[in-house]
């Protein structure tokens, strides 16, 4: 029987919404999640970051992930641009030495189960319909239960909304999501057997990405010895494509048989059908309102191109928490705990923001991505050590590192958002932003206003996230 009252009601239960689950959970917290599929359910999203290892150890998860047997990822390669580099976790003193490339459907399984084990209540195959507001606040929700088909409502005291891409708050109440048109981009992919991943001296369980002249493409190591490979292309360029005679079966197909390495690998292999998304890159005004909070894709989500779905969903369901326990345990107060939660999530998304954005201009190279991670993280890195900033990018460690840290507060967060601003300036003044004044600009531009956010609201209390010995918001010493 699903409660007519719970301390926390969370909407989803993938990654972001177990997350924040086990969290509240474990400290006691009345929690209640509603799952609209029933686990175990396909989702793409394989490559994960190394900020993962902490945060499974930060919900007691670890252990399960190991003993699954997920491929480990010691890092990554990029064939670029013409340029070719790998990277491994741990070239950052103290990171990770790897994270994980699984299967969706096992690894969230995992983690929701984890939240069920520690004490939330999950309810799978519920549909929430709508969320009632009182005074402009949330505070219960209507939902139908598709297995015994009965209706019912739960009052909260607060929601934490991970629906995912159906965004239940963004999409039906605030109406506040846009789409990036600058990433207009469908990617498609399917699983191969029998590929040829040892062909060279990558570390094994590494992912490869490979720039081709109408996009590029993604190899993915997975568990069950099959690998993930996928095709990123613009929307536009599909529109040709399929003008010209050829469906996305055939344009997928042909992208990988025009590539070199494409060929090497997939030589003796077999695929499966194919599976297609389009138009994935958006988000939303805020990720907070009265009353709820909103996590993972909820409320926002970027290009595939550096993996970060994953990171974010978790980073968001640690921070959202931690807030959630310090408001209800009485630590912290809602304002600055809000505060804290949108904040430390604007700014993990807009550090990919810029990251992702930068790698389509290929005419950067591997220096200028260097120089842009430099400037997207709060550390100051030497010239000899700019691969060192673009690593702690794209394992995450950036993001975990900062909002764990005690000093973050006024200084690192300032630091944070003046570095995005100088570099979203710079953009612009180079034209790579286009005519803004259009309409398939204004939205990516409307996407970086947040940047005004972090600079009027940057964690001036001085707050930071502990794990131990329970997930929490921590102030600064005076």
């Amino acid at each position: 029987m699903i409660s007519k009252t719970t301390d926390v009601l969370v909407i989803g239960g993938g990654p972001a919404g177990s997350t924040v689950s086990t969290i509240l959970a474990r400290q006691g917290i009345k929690t209640t999640v509603l799952e609209r599929d029933v686990f175990p359910r396909y989702h793409i999203g394989e490559s994960l970051l190394a900020s993962l290892m902490p945060m499974l150890d930060a919900i007691g998860a670890s252990e399960k992930m190991k003993r699954h047997g997920f491929v480990e990822k010691p890092g990554g390669y990029f064939n670029w641009g013409n340029e070719k580099w790998s990277f491994r976790f741990d070239e950052i003193e103290g990171a990770p030495k790897h994270s994980y490339q699984v299967k969706r459907s096992e690894f969230d399984k995992l983690l929701l189960d984890h939240a069920a084990e520690n004490g939330a209540a999950v309810h799978q195959n519920v549909k929430v319909s709508s969320i009632h507001f009182e005074n402009g606040r949330a505070v219960s929700a209507s939902y139908l239960d598709r297995t015994s088909e009965t209706k019912g409502d739960i009052a909260f005291k607060y929601l934490v909304d991970c629906s995912g891409r159906s965004g239940v708050i963004a999409n039906e109440y605030a109406k506040d999501r846009h789409f990036h048109n600058v990433f207009k981009n469908v990617a498609t992919w399917s699983y191969w057997t029998g590929t040829n991943l040892n062909y060279d001296a990558l570390p094994a369980g590494s992912t490869r990405i490979i720039s081709v002249e109408a996009g590029w493409i993604w190899f993915i190591p997975l568990n069950d010895g099959t690998v993930s490979v996928g095709t990123v292309i613009t929307r536009d360029q599909l529109r040709k494509e399929r003008e010209a005679g050829r469906d996305a079966e055939q344009v997928y197909d042909q992208l990988l048989a025009d590539n070199d390495e494409a060929r090497i690998i997939l030589k003796d292999a077999k695929r499966t059908d194919i599976k297609m998304e389009t138009d994935y890159s958006y988000t939303s005004e805020r990720f907070t309102g009265p009353g709820y909070f909103m996590c993972g894709d909820a409320a926002c989500f970027l290009d595939p191109l550096l993996s970060s779905g994953v990171h974010l969903a978790m980073v968001s369901g640690l921070v959202a928490g931690a807030s959630l326990a310090s408001i209800l345990k009485g630590k912290v107060d809602e304002a600055r705990a809000v505060n804290f939660f949108e904040t430390s999530y604007r700014q993990a998304y807009l550090r990919f923001l810029m990251m992702v954005s930068s790698f389509y201009d290929l005419n950067r190279g591997q220096a200028g991505y260097f120089w842009e991670a430099q400037r997207l993280t709060s550390k100051d890195y030497t010239d000899q050590d700019m691969k060192k900033a673009f690593v702690s990018i794209v394992s995450g460690g950036a993001d975990y590192s900062e909002f764990r840290d005690g000093q973050y507060g006024e200084i690192v967060a300032k630091k944070v958002a003046e570095k995005i601003r100088q570099g979203v300036d710079m953009r612009r003044n180079a034209g790579q932003f286009g005519d803004e004044t259009k309409r398939e600009n204004m939205q990516f531009m409307d996407a970086l206003n947040g940047l005004q956010f972090l600079q009027a609201n940057a964690a001036i209390d001085g707050l930071y996230v502990v794990t131990q010995p329970d997930v929490m918001l921590a102030q600064t010493a005076a």
